[in-house]
Parts: structure tokens; sequence; C-alpha cells
């Protein structure tokens, strides 16, 4: 029996000249996270199942989770989001860390998924958090280092819109029911957008179970920022309305309120989240879909059976954000420009000197890829080389050794010239 040679179902492989692009993609958010003074962390792929029976949505736990039982019996799932974990760090050192904390990790997760657009079963992401403070002003910070994300991209309001809205609007509207009804009640919000209305209608009416239940439904996807702050006391605190309006009024101050839609249609999937939530979404209307999103989670930590600690954040997968740069060209096109040089071999008696040469280029920080054996046909030497993606060609034969330069030829623009041994690295850019 031969072996498949595609990868596992909702996986990818990643080829070299794939690699370029996400390693500039994930570079670019830790610039951006390191610039607001975030620091990098790391975690285990797997933890223990009852991890995020606990912490998860009840979807993920049901239906989505890589799930198995290791040699000594216990029950293991492959991580399928970040945010426990965090809380399980964050509580196991809780008297040492200085707060406020701001971490970012981007690593790989998996859920059992059916794999469509925007949507694969083993997926990398972006965490940012931002612990301690219980303030409209770390929720703006961590929005506002999303769009900064978004503009180091290249994009701008034209492409995307931030939808935003607090948690407790929906359980207060929900109040008079259980925990089980509201989730299923959120589902359908949640999915409202991707269905046909009179399906979003049909679901509703279900989730709901009453006529009653469908109108403050209906209540709350109607309200705006102007009719929250004229709700009365009973119906919603008013230091919610005030935060609403507080966090949006700052990020306009700051010069983020383009393309900022409130919308409390926008609920989340995760149990977790106390207070602000928001989404990413795609201005382009054959993608028009959330990119990303998160919110505040205040007691998260404190489940751990410690002292709680507020905490925002949001999760940035690659996947979506990969057809989103795609999309709308964003890409920069120095990725899949030819870089650094190659050296050919003349002979096997030159090997030697080849190698000498390229361990000086190397370092001075230049990208040396070297011939290992000697062609026949020297040209072939030369077709590997561009099909290689380097910029130069260097040959290094006997007349050279003696007179102490390199030829060089620019296989871009074509040109080619003997170089001093002394002025190479210049001449290469380095």
């Amino acid at each position: 029996m031969s072996l498949s040679t595609k990868p596992y179902i909702g996986s990818r492989d990643f080829y070299p000249d794939q690699m370029k692009f996400r390693n500039w993609m994930f570079g670019v958010q830790a610039e951006v996270c390191r610039r607001y003074g975030y620091s990098e962390y790391a975690a285990p792929l797997i933890e223990p199942l009852d991890l995020y029976r606990a912490k998860s949505s009840e979807e993920i736990v049901s239906e989505q989770l890589y799930r198995f039982t290791d040699r000594g019996e216990r029950e293991i799932a492959i991580r399928p989001e970040l945010t426990p974990t965090l809380a399980r760090m964050v509580a196991a050192r809780i008297n040492e860390l200085p707060r406020p904390l701001r971490w970012f990790s981007v690593g790989n997760f998996m859920r059992y998924e059916r794999p469509g657009r925007g949507r694969l079963r083993e997926f990398f992401q972006l965490n940012v958090d931002l612990l301690g403070p219980d303030d409209f002003t770390a929720d703006a910070e961590v929005l506002m280092l999303a769009i900064d994300l978004m503009r180091a991209y290249g994009a701008s309001p034209e492409h995307f819109e931030v939808r935003y809205s607090d948690r407790r609007l929906l359980e207060a509207y929900l109040s008079d029911y259980d925990t089980e009804k509201i989730r299923a009640i959120s589902r359908v919000i949640d999915k409202r957008a991707k269905i046909k209305p009179a399906e979003f209608e049909e679901q509703l009416a279900t989730a709901c179970g009453d006529d009653a239940g469908v109108a403050k439904v209906k209540k709350l996807l109607a309200l705006t920022t102007e009719s929250v702050a004229e709700l009365p006391a009973d119906e919603l605190d008013p230091e919610i309305a005030g935060r609403i309006s507080k966090f949006a009024e700052f990020l306009r101050e700051q010069g983020y309120g383009d393309g900022l839609v409130f919308d409390p249609g926008i609920v989340r999937g995760f149990d977790y989240y106390t207070g602000l939530i928001f989404e990413m979404y795609d201005r382009d209307p054959e993608n028009n879909r959330a990119l990303f999103g998160g919110g505040r989670y205040n007691r998260l930590v404190g489940m751990f059976g410690k002292q709680e600690i507020p905490a925002v954040g949001f999760g940035m997968g690659d996947v979506t954000l990969e057809n989103f740069i795609v999309s709308h060209g964003l890409a920069p096109a120095e990725l899949g420009e030819a870089r650094g040089a190659y050296i050919a071999l003349m002979s096997a008696d030159l090997a030697g000197p080849v190698a000498k040469l390229a361990r000086e280029l190397r370092t001075v920080g230049i990208d040396v890829e070297v011939a290992l054996e000697a062609t026949k046909k020297f040209g072939k030497q030369f077709e590997l080389a561009e099909k290689k993606g380097r910029r130069f060609m260097l040959i290094l034969g006997e007349t050279e050794l003696e007179n102490g330069v390199v030829r060089v030829k620019d296989l871009k623009s074509g040109e080619q010239q003997d170089v001093p041994r002394q002025d190479l690295a210049a001449a290469l850019g380095g």
C-alpha cells in the first residue's frame, strides 16, 4: 500500500516559498505587539481535558476537541484556544507577576471542524492579552493594538471595520432565562448574518420558546449607542451604558474612530466574556465575514480558585488573515524578490576556496548558498540559482583566485563584473 502525500484533512504543508509570506505575517504581529510593550510567551500544545470542560464553550468541548487518553490513563486535549491556558499560567504565579501583564503569543491550535474558506482544523493564531486594569482605557488599548496590526499590513478603514458591544447587554435582556437558554439564543444571534432572515426568525423562535423572548432579542438587536444611554436603570446598569459611551469616545479621540460600529448582535461564542466584545470584519462584499475578535474576561483567572484578575484580549487566526491580505493585495512585493547569492563550483578542487568565500560573506550577514557539485554544463548552475530565488551568481575560478577578484552576475539585471575580494560584501549589499 502506498502512503498518501496529502497532509491530514484540514491541515497544511508550508513549503519554503510559503514560509516567506508567513514569516513576514507573523513578524508584523510581533513587531506591533512589542511596540505596545507586550512580552512574548509560549505554552504546551496539549492540556488536561478538564481545563476546557471548565473554561471553554460547550460547542468546543462537545464537538471540536481533539481528545485522547495518554499512557497514564489521563484525559488529554490538543489546545483549541489559548485563553484557558493563559489563565492557568497566570494563576500559577499570581503573586509573582508584575501587573499589568501585557502578553502575546503565536502558536498552532486544532479544532475538529468542517474545513472551508477561512476555517481549517489546524490553524495558527496570535493571542494578545492585557491583565490587571478593569477600565475602558485597557479595552481601548487592546483594540487600538488590533487596529494598528491591520494598519501595519497596509489595510485602511475601506478594507475593514470593527463591530463592538458589551456582553452584559445580552445578559441584561435575557436575565429571565437560565444559562443553557442564553447559550442557545446566543448561538442563533451569532449566526444571524450567515443565514437567511426567515431561517433566523425560525431558529430564534425555537431558541426563545415564546413571543416575549423573541421581542426582547429584537429589541436588543435594534439598540444604538444613543438608545443604550437612554435605557432606564431597571433595564441596564448605567455604569455599563456609560462605559460603552466612554470607550467609543476615547477611541475616536485617539484617531481610531473610522470603521468603529456599535453592534449589539456581536455576542462571541465563549462563555467567559464579561464585558466588551468585538470582531474585526472584512468589508469586501465577497468576503464580508469576521476576521478575528476578542473581549473582556474578568472571571477566568479566578476560576482556578485564586484571586480574580481583570483581563481583556483577542485572538487573530492566520487563515482568515491570510485570505484578507491576499484578496486585498496587501502582501509586500519584495517577498517575491530574489535575494542572496549562489556560488558556483567550477571544479571539485575549488570546493575549499568556495566554502571559505561563503563563510566570509555569511559573517557579514549575506545569505549564501553554495553549489556542492560541479556540473558538466555550467549553465545549469545559473538555472538552479534563478530557480532558488538568488539575486547574485558568484564565480570563483582559478583565474579569479589568482587575481583576487570574484565574478558577480546580477541575475535580475543581467549585468556582470569582476569585483575585488575586499569590496565584494559592499557590492552585494552587505
